[in-house]
């Protein structure tokens, strides 16, 4: 877990990203980029050849970059040069060749989720995507089967589960101090299709592409001061996939349905002034152990566990301690004499009793830890600990998961979440106390300051004199508390749901609740092709839902759990495994499965000019006039 408290200097804006794709009467296509940032103030024109399916650039004046789109435009479509379709888009997303078939995909609709980042920085979400095929002029021999794969990858649906920012590196925790150009790969799903852009230089006109969910909501406290909150969870790549088919560890030591969740909450932006802020940082995902789950429609999926189950799970550890471990910049190397501990907390959400299928899990995943520390596989610095842990230590990282890493580990990590959100929220000088005399109907003297937040004024029977309660501690005194008086760090963590929600301003952790609820969605989507279950309980704070009708609003709960539970039997059975063969197209993996005719690396076959001459001129030389007839050839061939 990390929680930070800091402040940014915003940066200036500036225009917006956008694209244009024009296909040519005579099948040419040309891609015209502008970008936002400010050292790109110029037009590029990329063209795609119609031969090999090559991206081309050269960089030149005039000829493939320009000050303007119109310019750009004009300068392709010169003369009889006629425009058959064009696409107007916000963002480049990838490109690749596939036989005989060019897959160029862009964001052609986005959405601003967080408009503007502490420091500036607008992350948008993909709302709407359009694949572009680009027919190539050397058609290649391909079976059935590696065709509609093709056509399955140009069917993957992006659209509300991916997210790019221009501007700042989201691959890590916020603030990164690392670029664009030196991205978390783990995190970043569209390395091996923005590839093409990368290799002729132009790495930059391809946005860094995250999968999961970011948004934000703004909110106001009782002390007129406002904020806003948002909730970044970014969905590693290294164990990609499915619900049943990309469970535990793989070979590269990734956890299916691995998500790096940050929530980051703010103040406004004042003139001239740095935004200060605050993060809270945990992850989620499956047992870090080697596992799976044989599932049938008709019954129950049965868990299994593999017979080296530990291969890799200390790797796991490991990466997560040096992604989380505190750099002090204060001490140098020769005065730290040993890194600092990293606690991992791991929350462990299995289903523990008799008779249940999730047992065997819990058994191995403690014995797992134990394994680990016994074979000392994983540095003395990181300390892994198991359900029991203190909220008020500030390094590491929670880990929560339950079998999937779904609807009780979004659950959970809600209750968590909220419980910090507030001690962000009073860090940032945001006060979420109701007050008490509202809440509890009592009032002080009309001549004395306001009691804190909690605290009523009560008189002794006895001696008649004043003393007075903190509901919240649950404790009394005769001294009067002053409301200038600080809040006792982290008083929310020992309370109970009710000594919670008595003081709390419920507005804005239900703004907060809002966000969990929508995240859920979307990762329950991508792993399993369905919407979370027992989302009701994200809804505890609104005093809103259920009144006047709880029991029904239960059993519309109930119902819509089981629909959602035969939704995902079906998707899992009879979907999945399309669905996970798209996921590693997409990512460049196992190309030799699916598309087993395509080379890695395609052959480089130079273009045809456009006066091209097909008569073969005699050179003075023969042995240059035999090299010129073989060139030809195997050019128009």
């Amino acid at each position: 877990m990390d929680r930070r408290s800091q402040t940014m200097v915003s940066d200036a804006s500036s225009r917006e990203t956008s694209l244009v794709v024009a296909v040519l009467e005579s099948d040419e296509v040309y891609i015209i980029s502008s970008l936002s940032t400010p050292h790109h103030t110029q037009v590029i024109v990329i063209y795609i050849d119609p031969t090999t399916g090559s991206l081309c650039h050269t960089g030149t004046f005039g000829q493939d970059v320009f000050n303007s789109q119109e310019e750009a435009f004009n300068y392709i479509t010169i003369g009889s040069r006629q425009c058959k379709t064009t696409t107007v888009g916000r963002a480049i997303i990838g490109y690749t060749v596939l036989g005989s078939t060019g897959l160029l995909l862009v964001a052609t609709k986005l959405n601003p989720t967080v408009p503007d980042l502490p420091g500036g920085g607008c992350v948008y979400t993909v709302l709407e995507s359009q694949w572009i095929k680009v027919q190539l002029q050397n058609p290649q021999p391909q079976g059935k089967s590696e065709a509609k794969n093709i056509l399955e990858l140009a069917e993957l649906d992006i659209d509300g589960k991916y997210y790019f920012c221009d501007t700042r590196d989201l691959t890590r925790p916020f603030p990164s101090e690392f670029t664009l150009r030196d991205p978390d790969l783990e995190f970043v799903w569209n390395a091996w299709f923005s590839k093409p852009f990368k290799d002729i230089g132009l790495g930059e006109h391809c946005v860094v592409l995250l999968q999961g969910f970011v948004e934000s909501r703004n909110f106001g406290g009782t002390n007129s001061n406002a904020g806003t909150v948002a909730l970044i969870a970014r969905r590693s790549k290294l164990h990609p996939g499915t619900r049943y088919l990309a469970r535990g560890l793989n070979a590269c030591s990734g956890t299916g349905n691995e998500v790096e969740c940050e929530q980051i909450v703010w103040t406004p932006r004042r003139a001239g002034k740095p935004v200060p802020f605050s993060t809270y940082v945990w992850r989620r995902g499956t047992i870090p152990i080697f596992w799976g789950a044989e599932v049938k429609l008709a019954t129950e999926a049965e868990i299994f566990v593999s017979e080296d189950p530990y291969r890799g799970t200390a790797q796991y550890y490991t990466c997560l301690s040096n992604r989380y471990a505190v750099k002090n910049p204060e001490l140098s190397t020769s005065k730290q004499k040993k890194a600092p501990i990293v606690p991992i907390i791991c929350v462990n959400l299995l289903r523990s009793g008799e008779g249940k299928s999730e047992k065997i899990l819990v058994e191995h995943f403690n014995e797992s830890v134990k394994y680990i520390r016994a074979t000392k596989k994983i540095s003395s610095s990181t300390f892994i600990q198991m359900i029991n842990y203190d909220w008020h230590h500030l390094n590491g990282v929670i880990r929560f998961n339950c079998a999937d890493s779904l609807d009780r580990t979004n659950a959970a990590s809600f209750f968590g979440a909220v419980q910090v959100f507030v001690e962000q929220c009073t860090r940032l000088g945001i006060s979420l106390d109701r007050d008490a005399t509202l809440e509890f109907g009592y009032s002080g003297s009309d001549n004395e300051d306001p009691l804190p937040p909690g605290w009523e004024e009560r008189y002794d029977s006895v001696t008649g004199k004043s003393f007075y309660v903190d509901h919240i501690n649950k404790t009394t005194t005769w001294v009067r508390p002053s409301q200038d008086q600080p809040d006792k760090p982290w008083r929310r963590f020992d309370m109970s749901f009710d000594q919670f929600k008595a003081p709390t301003m419920l507005g804005p952790v239900n703004y907060l609740a809002d966000l969990f609820l929508l995240a859920g969605d979307i990762h329950a989507t991508i792993y399993t092709g369905s919407k979370a279950m027992h989302s009701e309980i994200l809804s505890i704070f609104n005093e809103d839902v259920g009144s006047g009708g709880g029991r029904f609003s239960k059993f519309l709960a109930a119902q819509a759990n089981v629909k959602i539970t035969l939704q995902r039997r079906y998707t899992n059975v009879l979907v999945d495994s399309s669905r996970q063969k798209q996921l590693e197209m997409f990512l460049g993996l196992r190309l030799f499965k699916h598309l087993p005719s395509i080379p890695i690396y395609p052959l480089k076959v130079l273009s045809r000019p456009t006066g091209c001459v097909i008569k073969p001129v005699p050179g003075i030389i023969p042995i240059q006039e035999s090299r010129w007839r073989f060139e030809l050839n195997f050019v128009i061939s």
